[in-house]
């Protein structure tokens, strides 16, 4: 049923977006090309919408913060820049990182991966194939954050409750205790361990790499045979590069 705000406006040109978010995207579009601050009757007539329904609908953006009302009219909102700062993290990271990881093959000749995290999972945006050709290399796939040593290194230094939450929610009493102590200790060694749980025979370390704010933004492994990968010896190799990806990050 049409509203009695929708009956009353003046019926706006054919050949506006149908969808609901059709006619967001229109809007943010009319707002990011007026360069400013726009109207809502002037992004009515760029997006061929009802006034009324571009009023509905910049209500909902600016409770998102898409968008922000001004005296003026409409403006672009902060959580498209956090967005777009987002989107670009995985291409900054492997920017940075990408002298580190071959200089850590290199000096160890096993698999270095560089992960992000998604979900409950955490995606690798980039490998380099080790002395066991069983690992896979290849960049976007997925491993279980709970599970993993670039997970844990994650997780460890992660502030999002949330997400740390939806990642342990399959843990229960003992293995909870267990996995929030283990995640303390990798706190205060920058280093997490996965000794052959994801993959039999395989031992893994990571550290975090974080931003020069000390948020999270991923992490940097190295996996190899178990029997073969001396710990005192890795680990501190992958801290320190860790540590050079986060500083590679800051200066750029």
């Amino acid at each position: 049923m049409t509203s009695f705000a929708e009956w009353n406006t003046t019926p706006a040109p054919p050949g506006g977006p149908a969808s609901v978010l059709g006619r967001m995207i229109a809007i943010l579009d009319a707002v990011k090309d007026s360069g400013g601050s726009i109207s809502i009757t002037d992004i009515a007539s760029t997006t061929c919408l009802p006034k009324s329904t571009v009023s509905r609908l910049v209500a909902e953006l600016t409770a998102q913060r898409y968008v922000e009302r001004t005296e003026d009219g409409v403006t672009l909102g902060l959580r498209l820049f956090e967005l777009g700062t987002r989107a670009s993290l995985p291409r900054r990271l492997l920017t940075a990182a990408a002298p580190v990881i071959r200089q850590l093959r290199d000096v160890t000749g096993e698999r270095v991966g560089l992960w992000v995290q998604q979900g409950t999972d955490m995606v690798s945006i980039a490998a380099v194939a080790g002395r066991l050709p069983m690992l896979p290399t290849r960049a976007g796939m997925r491993s279980p954050a709970l599970t993993t040593a670039s997970g844990k290194a994650y997780l460890a230094f992660c502030a999002d409750q949330d997400v740390v939450d939806r990642v342990t929610a399959p843990l229960i009493d003992d293995d909870a205790d267990h996995f929030r102590a283990e995640l303390t200790h990798v706190r205060a060694s920058v280093v997490a361990t996965d000794l052959e749980v994801s993959y039999p025979g395989i031992f893994a370390v990571a550290s975090p790499v974080l931003a020069g704010d000390r948020v999270v933004l991923g992490a940097i492994s190295i996996a190899g045979p178990s029997g073969a990968m001396d710990p005192d010896r890795v680990a501190p190799l992958v801290r320190a590069a860790g540590t050079n990806v986060s500083r590679r990050l800051t200066a750029a």
